[in-house]
């Protein structure tokens, strides 16, 4: 199995270097960092295998940071560790889509058991079939025939997956905008979308059989034939 890799955000210096190195020692690749400023970019050039996330990270709602990264990176599972105990807080982390809610201070047994049960999961390949192409959603890696086409970003990911489970049936910019960015539709969102759309077809140009078409006043669909 591949080294299970951690992106750990909490504002507490002492504690995350603490739980780094203990973490390293039981055979983790760990990024750590105190704040969440960049916490995207460091998500798509670490990929991690899980999150774990402070609830509150200076002045910064770790929880409400959260329902925006589970929108961007769902395949990601992410553990809320706190020092608070109320349970306001650990119903808001798990009503918020987190997988558990890890109270300070806590045995490393019990965190490494949490780690692997859920970073586990995730390990397991996902492959979907397209037609003849074939999307890995654990790596993003889209194929064709066995021939790499390239590896999508999130966005463009998790719309493909969306069009691909409503295959054949066209899709309002209301649900991409709500599904795949997790706020309403507005005209400003509109440029988003279709520039996802734009980047995506670019890959469906070696099968007419396998495409993404306009449906006049009523969205995009995905059309397998």
């Amino acid at each position: 199995m591949d080294t299970i890799k951690i992106i750990l955000v909490d504002d507490d210096l002492k504690f995350g270097k603490m739980q780094s190195m203990t973490l390293a020692r039981l055979g983790y690749k760990v990024h750590f960092q105190t704040s969440l400023a960049g916490i995207e970019e460091a998500i798509r050039n670490f990929s991690p295998s899980t999150i774990l996330l402070d609830v509150e990270i200076g002045e910064e709602n770790g929880i409400k940071k959260a329902k925006e990264l589970i929108v961007l990176f769902p395949d990601i599972p992410i553990l809320f560790v706190s020092s608070h105990h109320e349970i306001d807080y650990v119903t808001e982390g798990i009503g918020a889509g987190g997988v558990h809610y890890l109270k300070k201070p806590f045995d490393i047994k019990e965190l490494d058991v949490y780690i692997k049960r859920f970073a586990n999961k995730r390990s397991v390949t996902k492959e979907i079939p397209i037609g003849n192409y074939l999307l890995n959603s654990a790596t993003r890696q889209l194929y064709y025939d066995d021939t790499l086409l390239g590896k999508l970003q999130p966005l463009e990911k998790n719309m493909l997956v969306l069009l691909w489970k409503n295959k054949n049936e066209p899709l309002s910019n209301e649900t991409l905008s709500n599904e795949i960015w997790g706020k309403e539709y507005t005209a400003k969102g509109d440029p988003s979308i279709m520039n996802a759309i734009s980047k995506l077809r670019k890959f469906f140009k070696q099968d007419a059989q396998v495409r993404i078409d306009t449906i006049k006043y009523k969205g995009y669909q995905l059309t397998i034939s």
